[in-house]
C-alpha cells in the first residue's frame, strides 16, 4: 500500500506536465489561426499575374468617352463633376479600360470593368500630384476622389478606407531640431498596407512620412488574362514608324530624335504594335510659319498613324500649335492629350522656342 502511496504523486505529476503541454499547444494553434484568419482577412486579392498574355477577343481600339454603364459609368460620372476627363481607350469581349485624368493632370484613375461595367480593378495615381505642389494634401486629395468614386458604389468601406489611411499616416515622431530625415535603406522609403472588405481588396502605396502615393483596389470578380490592349485602330507597327521615321531624317534607338529641328518622339509598344506615342514638338514662337517644319511634319508626316486618323490627329495638333493652348480629348476614336510649353529654350535657327507635348493613345495598365 505505501509502495502505491509513494508511486502515485509522481504518475499525478507527469500527467499534469502532459497535460500542461497539450494545453500549450493547443493555445499556441489557436493563436497561430487567429494570426493567418487575420492575414487573410487583410491580405490583398492577388492577381492579375499577366493581364495581356492571352489572344485577341475581338480587340477594340476606338476610343469614346461614353464609357461603360453600370459600376464604371458611376466612377467616371462622379469623377467628371470633379472636372476629370474620363476616357474609354479600348476593350474586348471580357473587359474594357477606363482612363480619368484630373484638371491638372497630376491624379489618375484608371479601371478595368466587365462588360456589364462592374468594376475588376482600379488604380489611384497621385505620385504626380505630391511633386507638382509641395504644399497640397495628397491624403485629402484622395478621400475627394474616393467620395466622388469609388465610395459611390460601396459607402459602407468608409471607415475601412479612413483606417488604411491613419494606419499609413501612423504617429509622427517628435523631432525637437527639425523634420524627420529620410531612411537610409531604400526600401524603407515606402510602405504598402493592405486591408480587404466584402466588396474589394484596398492596397495603399505611401511615403515612410504617410503620404499616399497610390490606391490600388481589387474586387473578387477579377479576372487574368483578359485585358484589352488594343491600338490597331490609331497606330502602326512600331518597325514600320521607326523606318519611315529613319528616312526622314531621325535617329532611333531608345526613342527617335531629329536633331535639325529637335523633334522627338517616344513609343509604349505590346508585341510590334504601337499603343501609345509621345511627341515633343518644336517650333518657333515668334510666328505662324507656313515653312515651320514641325507645321509641315505634324499635317502630313506622321507614319506612326494609321490613315484612318491621321489627317484628323495632324489637323488638332495644328490647331493647339496655333493657340498655343493644353488640349485634351478624343479625336477619329483616338485620345490625345496636349500639352502647350511656351519659351522652351530656342530653336537651332536661335529663334525663341515653343513646345508641344503630344500623347496620342492610352497607355496600357501594368501591374507590378
Amino acid at each position: 500500500m505505501n509502495g502505491v502511496q509513494a508511486r502515485c504523486p509522481v504518475v499525478s505529476r507527469l500527467q499534469r506536465r502532459r497535460l500542461r503541454s497539450w494545453i500549450a499547444v493547443a493555445f499556441a494553434a489557436i493563436a497561430a489561426l487567429a494570426v493567418v484568419l487575420a492575414v487573410i482577412g487583410n491580405a490583398p486579392a492577388r492577381g492579375p499575374a499577366a493581364p495581356y498574355n492571352h489572344g485577341g477577343f475581338s480587340e477594340v481600339s476606338v476610343a469614346t468617352e461614353d464609357v461603360v454603364a453600370g459600376q464604371a459609368s458611376t466612377v467616371a460620372d462622379g469623377l467628371a463633376e470633379l472636372g476629370y476627363w474620363c476616357v474609354e481607350p479600348r476593350s474586348n469581349d471580357l473587359t474594357a479600360q477606363i482612363t480619368c485624368q484630373s484638371p491638372e493632370r497630376d491624379v489618375q484613375v484608371d479601371l478595368v470593368a466587365a462588360p456589364d461595367g462592374d468594376v475588376l480593378y482600379a488604380d489611384i495615381d497621385l505620385g504626380a500630384a505630391t511633386t507638382s505642389d509641395p504644399s497640397k494634401d495628397v491624403g485629402h486629395l484622395l478621400g475627394q476622389v474616393l467620395d466622388a468614386s469609388f465610395l459611390k458604389l460601396w459607402p459602407q468601406d468608409r471607415t475601412t478606407l479612413e483606417d488604411l489611411l491613419a494606419t499609413a499616416q501612423g504617429e509622427p515622431p517628435f523631432m525637437p531640431f527639425g523634420s524627420e530625415a529620410p531612411p537610409v535603406d531604400p526600401e524603407d522609403l515606402y510602405s504598402t498596407h493592405d486591408q480587404r472588405t466584402d466588396n474589394a481588396s484596398w492596397s495603399l502605396w505611401s511615403r515612410h512620412t504617410g503620404e499616399p502615393l497610390a490606391l490600388r483596389i481589387r474586387t473578387t470578380a477579377l479576372e487574368d488574362h483578359s485585358w484589352p490592349f488594343g491600338g490597331r485602330h490609331y497606330a502602326t507597327s512600331v518597325s514600320a514608324a521607326t523606318a519611315a521615321l529613319v528616312l526622314d531624317g531621325f535617329t532611333c534607338a531608345v526613342s527617335c530624335y531629329r536633331a535639325s529641328d529637335g523633334q522627338t518622339v517616344d513609343f509604349d509598344v505590346l508585341d510590334g504594335q504601337i499603343v501609345t506615342v509621345r511627341v515633343k514638338l518644336r517650333s518657333s514662337d515668334d510666328g505662324h510659319h507656313r515653312t515651320e517644319p514641325s507645321r509641315q511634319w505634324g499635317q502630313a508626316e506622321l507614319p506612326f498613324l494609321t490613315p484612318a486618323v491621321r489627317d484628323a490627329v495632324g489637323q488638332r495638333v495644328e490647331e493647339s500649335r496655333i493657340e498655343r493652348r493644353n488640349w485634351r480629348g478624343v479625336v477619329a476614336g483616338t485620345p490625345i492629350d496636349i500639352i502647350a510649353v511656351p519659351d522652351a529654350g530656342i530653336m537651332p535657327d536661335n529663334r525663341p522656342a515653343m513646345e508641344l507635348m503630344v500623347t496620342i493613345g492610352i497607355p496600357l495598365l501594368y501591374v507590378e
